[in-house]
């Protein structure tokens, strides 16, 4: 038994011999006709969430670790709406997901039927492609071409730079007939292509040009997948005389011997007059976007005479992020490399200069620590310690990231944060979904706001076991505390900080999810000593309270301390 519309049959169809293994659905009316017909396919498993919010976090956490595409589906209305900040967030961190929104015929909005907005083409500027189709057709040409146009739509979110496309699949009533008449069978003409490499012999003989004459180079690698190609690279050029790399928790890199991780601590310890001569010729990005905004102004102050952005997927998009004349064109990430590599190792001081400030940032770093009473960067301190050998962490947005990049992260972690438009929506639907898709341990830092913001996340039979969520909560946004600016605004507690007194005690108890609280150091050290092991088959909750302007000043007090102890 499958739907009594063709059509469908093909979409769901087509997405099986396309390799689409996973369909996230929400509940709806004007969609359950594609829910019946992905439903009829063993191959593709099924996962229902109410929220569609949660859904589309939960289909890019899976699309994240698998870089598969996955099908998202839900109803039309407002529904379709709340599928856009997942599906933003897919398109900047370049994640393939299907989005199917169901509609009614054309002209239903204008005539005020329910549940009907303008949703074809609602997110052109953020997909890879958009598609509006009419899945009443029943005729074998409308059939073909219809299945032509979905397999078109499904080679869009992977070949060349991968990410979202829409395709709104428009239905008329009935919905819920049947029929046992066989499918339209429909053979695959396309396959996603290898992703062109952008890079012209124009474009070399530039950044060759430019590395012969640079005596001080930077390279700055942001937000990445793991791949040993390029971190062997990287590790034969972190040890180069001319060369600096810079490196944050989120680039996937802590085995890079050479590699300067807590970079913005090591701006801190260099006096502002010095900043000059620390500064490099030629600096070359790499990956996604970064998170340092102490880079962004040092470089903007002291600018570099060149600046290469190169992206691991070959596409024209060029960030600059330095205000400095960017490369006109564009380069692939291999042969970027492949230029260092060849160009001369040239006599110079520059590594020399950056090579012990690591190490001293290291040893103040842990001096300060010691001197801590119970807050944010001490409770960082410890579980980041205490995270068990090969687990994937999903970092929230605002301070969990921040101070991630404070710490050495051991190299067996697999560090991953929506870092693609650093929204606080969604972390922990993502992390659900990620640790559904891999089926390994997965730790989601999240803070409180953050946390209560994407609380629907836990309404969600799919949880994995694997999954353990740590809250920290100051009582507030946090992040407000430690920006300039926002501290000396009127009543900043009720408008920026949005003080609470809110526990994540009940939605664990509401959900029966294993919880466990402290508010303070030896009871943290306790709980984290089991609190990575099974739990019966279940996730499990950690709620770490601590003081919210203690932690701020504490925060601050740190990059002072830097200051104070340098000696640059």
């Amino acid at each position: 038994m499958n739907s009594s519309k063709p059509a469908v049959w093909v979409i769901a169809d087509i997405c099986h011999k396309m390799g689409i293994r996973h369909a996230v659905f929400s509940p709806g009316s004007r969609s359950a006709p594609l829910v019946i017909a992905f439903s009829q396919i063993p191959e593709i498993e099924c996962i229902v969430l109410p929220d569609e919010r949660v859904a589309g976090y939960f289909a890019l956490g899976i699309a994240q670790q698998t870089q598969n595409p996955v099908a998202v589906i839900c109803t039309s209305g407002t529904a379709v709406l709340n599928l856009g900040p997942a599906l933003c967030e897919a398109y900047y961190q370049h994640i393939p997901l299907l989005f199917l929104t169901a509609d009614r015929p054309k002209g239903a909005a204008e005539r005020g039927e329910n549940q009907a907005i303008n949703q074809a083409f609602l997110f052109r500027e953020l997909t890879n492609a958009s598609y509006d189709m009419d899945a009443d057709v029943t005729s074998q040409p409308g059939l073909k071409d219809l299945a032509l146009e979905i397999e078109t739509a499904i080679c869009h979110t992977k070949q060349n730079v991968p990410g979202p496309v829409h395709v709104n699949v428009r239905l008329s009533e009935p919905l819920y007939e049947f029929t046992d008449e066989p499918g339209f069978n429909y053979q695959i003409q396309k396959q996603p292509s290898v992703p062109d490499t952008l890079s012209s012999e124009k474009a070399k003989t530039e950044l060759n040009l430019q590395l012969a004459k640079a005596t001080k180079k930077m390279l700055v690698v942001g937000m990445r997948n793991r791949d040993k190609q390029f971190t062997d690279k990287i590790k034969l050029l972190a040890q180069r005389e001319d060369i600096v790399v810079l490196t944050e928790t989120t680039a996937n890199l802590v085995e890079v011997t050479g590699a300067i991780n807590n970079y913005d601590a090591c701006l801190d310890l260099i006096n502002g007059k010095d900043l000059e001569r620390f500064a490099p010729e030629l600096v070359i990005t790499f990956g996604n976007q970064i998170i340092s905004k102490r880079l962004r102004q040092v470089l903007k102050a002291h600018k570099p005479s060149y600046h290469w952005d190169v992206s691991p997927y070959n596409e024209h998009r060029r960030f600059n992020i330095f205000d400095v004349d960017i490369n006109t064109s564009p380069i692939s990430e291999k042969d970027a490399l492949d230029c260092l590599l060849e160009s001369e190792n040239i006599k110079s001081n520059y590594a020399n200069k950056w090579k012990g400030l690591p190490q001293k940032a290291t040893e103040l770093t842990e001096q300060y620590l010691k001197q801590l009473s119970f807050s944010d960067l001490k409770v960082y301190d410890l579980l980041i310690q205490a995270f068990p050998l090969d687990t994937h962490i999903q970092y929230g947005n605002s301070t969990p990231i921040r101070y991630s990049n404070f710490f050495q992260h051991n190299a067996t972690l697999t560090i991953n944060s929506n870092r693609g438009t650093s929204g606080i929506d969604g972390p922990v639907s993502t992390a659900a979904g990620a640790a559904w898709a891999t089926k390994q341990l997965t730790v989601c830092i999240v803070g409180d706001v953050s946390f209560f913001y994407d609380s629907n996340a836990l309404w969600n039979n799919n949880l994995s076991p694997n999954l353990r969520i740590i809250v920290i909560n100051n009582s507030g946004g946090n992040i407000f505390r430690l920006l300039n600016g926002p501290t000396r605004v009127n009543n900043f507690e009720k408008f920026f900080e949005t003080k609470h007194h809110l526990s994540a005690k009940h939605l664990a108890d509401m959900y029966e999810i294993p919880y466990y609280f402290c508010d303070h150091q030896e009871r943290l050290e306790k709980i984290l000593a089991t609190f990575f092991h099974p739990h019966n088959g279940k996730p499990a909750i950690l709620e770490i309270k601590t003081d919210g302007e203690l932690s701020a000043e504490i925060y601050k007090g740190y990059f002072e301390f830097l200051k104070t102890n340098s000696d640059t």
